[in-house]
C-alpha cells in the first residue's frame, strides 16, 4: 500500500481515521472494517457479472488511433498539474497510463482488484477519500461503464479540491466493450449538461474525429460477426470484396490523412469517436 493512501482515505460511514492492521483496516471509531486483499483496500464487492481485463501495452503509438490520441490528450494535461498535486486514476484497471503517471503522485482505483490498483471501490455507492483532498481525477474510458452518472459525478466533485480538474476521455462512435458493463454514449451537449449541472467549469471539449476509424469498426464487425455464418459462394463473394474494402480503407487514409481533434464547433462532422474533456471544480 501506498504509504499516502492511508492520509488519504476515511471510513466512510463516520468519516474517521483507520487504524492499518495486517489483514484489514479499521475504523479508530465506528470499528468499520475493510479487508485487505494483498495490501490493496477492497471497500466494495467486485461485480459478479465483470470480465477482469487482460494487461495490454500502451504507449503514444499504440493500440488505434482513438486509444493514441488519448495518451497525447493526457500528456498534455498532466504537464499542467501542479508538481506535488495527488492524482486520482479511476478506472485504472491494469495501469495503461502507469508510465505517464509515474512521475506524480497517484492512486489507481478500480471496481476489481487488478495487480496495478492501489484501491478497490465503486465510487458511486461508496467513497472513502477525503473531501476536497485532490488535485485531479483521471476518467480515462471510463464513464461510458457508470450507469449512475450523476451519483459518480456529484462523489468525484465532493472529494476534489477547489480548483482541481476532471480529466475525461469518453467514446462515442465505437464498438460495446467490456461487457456487459457498457451502459451509455455521451454527445458533447451532454458533456456540457454534466458541467452545468454540476456547477464546473469547461476547461477544454474537444472531439476526437476520424472517418477511417469509424470505416475500420464496420469492416470489423463484418469480418467477425457476419463473414463467419456466411454459406458457399456467397462467402468467397463477400470474403473477396471485403478484402478489397480494406486495401481502398488503406488508400483512402493516405489521401484524407489521419484522424483530427477539434472543438465541436469547427468540424462539420457529426460522427466523433470519441471526447476529450477537462472539468474544473469552482
Amino acid at each position: 500500500m501506498k504509504p499516502f493512501l492511508t492520509r488519504m482515505i476515511i471510513c466512510p460511514h463516520c468519516g474517521s481515521d483507520f487504524d492499518t492492521k495486517v489483514d484489514q483496516l479499521t475504523c479508530s471509531t465506528c470499528q468499520h472494517t475493510v479487508p485487505l486483499r494483498d495490501g490493496i483496500p477492497v471497500f466494495t464487492h467486485p461485480p459478479d457479472i465483470l470480465q477482469p481485463s487482460q494487461k495490454l501495452k500502451r504507449g503514444p503509438n499504440l493500440g488505434t488511433p482513438w486509444r493514441r490520441a488519448n495518451w497525447r490528450f493526457l500528456e498534455s494535461q498532466l504537464a499542467l498539474l501542479p508538481i506535488n498535486g495527488t492524482i486520482l486514476d479511476v478506472g485504472a484497471g491494469r495501469g495503461d497510463f502507469e508510465s505517464l503517471l509515474a512521475g506524480h503522485d497517484y492512486l489507481a482505483l478500480d471496481v476489481y482488484p487488478y495487480p496495478e490498483t492501489d484501491i478497490v471501490c465503486d465510487l458511486s455507492s461508496t467513497n472513502p477519500f477525503r473531501p476536497r483532498s485532490l488535485d485531479a481525477i483521471l476518467l480515462m474510458n471510463v464513464l461510458e461503464h457508470v450507469f449512475e452518472t450523476q451519483l459518480f459525478i456529484t462523489s468525484l466533485v465532493h472529494i476534489l479540491k477547489p480548483g482541481g480538474k476532471l480529466i475525461v476521455a469518453i467514446p462515442f462512435m465505437v464498438k460495446m466493450h467490456q461487457e456487459p458493463l457498457d451502459f451509455i454514449r455521451y454527445t458533447h451537449y451532454a458533456l456540457e449538461e454534466i458541467a452545468t449541472q454540476n456547477q464546473l467549469k469547461i476547461n477544454l471539449l474537444e472531439g476526437y474525429y476520424d472517418p477511417i476509424f469509424f470505416l475500420n469498426e464496420g469492416l470489423g464487425n463484418i469480418k467477425y460477426a457476419y463473414l463467419p455464418i456466411a454459406q458457399g459462394s456467397k462467402r468467397f463473394i463477400a470474403r473477396t470484396l471485403l478484402y478489397s474494402m480494406e486495401k481502398l480503407t488503406g488508400q483512402l487514409a493516405k489521401l484524407i490523412g489521419l484522424g483530427e481533434t477539434l472543438p465541436p464547433e469547427q468540424t462539420r462532422s457529426h460522427a466523433p469517436t470519441g471526447y476529450h474533456t477537462v472539468f474544473q471544480k469552482p
